[in-house]
């Protein structure tokens, strides 16, 4: 009779866990989106988190930028765009893992030449939402652009 009540109750908690969890995206990580659907990200803890969004289709971008310091061992890094974009003037960018792809799993740091203090550097690659991305450490509360940097060159 113990190993039924223990059963039961282990059962209504795992149901009641996926009631709970059907409506969230699935996602590899916090850069890398599985649903196909532009989602609201209204739990983020930034202060402009209903701006917070993951993007239906990435938008190609090459933007001017700076690099401030690096994010996740410098998989990747916090950016500053030049000229300064009003509404988002910092972005977080991550460089391609080992096999070309997004994951934390593949460590592949940002080249030690894209690193040195005051580069000017092009940024070309997939903007794939606003996040909540080290808002609360890097970013003074904010959410911002989230790219996945396909190449970086050195401008000056």
């Amino acid at each position: 009779m113990k190993n039924a009540l223990i059963i039961t109750i282990s059962l209504l908690i795992v149901t009641a866990g996926f009631i709970l969890l059907a409506n969230k995206p699935l996602f590899f990580n916090k850069n890398t989106v599985l649903s196909q659907k532009t989602q609201n990200n209204s739990s983020a803890w930034c202060n402009n988190s209903d701006e917070a969004e993951d993007f239906e289709n990435p938008i190609p971008v090459v933007w001017t930028a700076k690099m401030e310091g690096c994010l996740a061992s410098c998989q990747g890094a916090s950016f500053i765009r030049i000229p300064e974009d009003n509404k988002y003037p910092h972005f977080a960018g991550y460089y391609p893992d080992t096999k070309g792809g997004y994951e934390v799993d593949d460590w592949n740091p940002i080249p030690d030449k894209f690193q040195k203090n005051d580069l000017l550097l092009k940024i070309t690659g997939k903007w794939i939402g606003i996040q909540d991305d080290h808002s609360q450490t890097v970013f003074e509360g904010k959410c911002v652009p989230i790219v996945n940097i396909e190449k970086i060159e050195i401008i000056k």
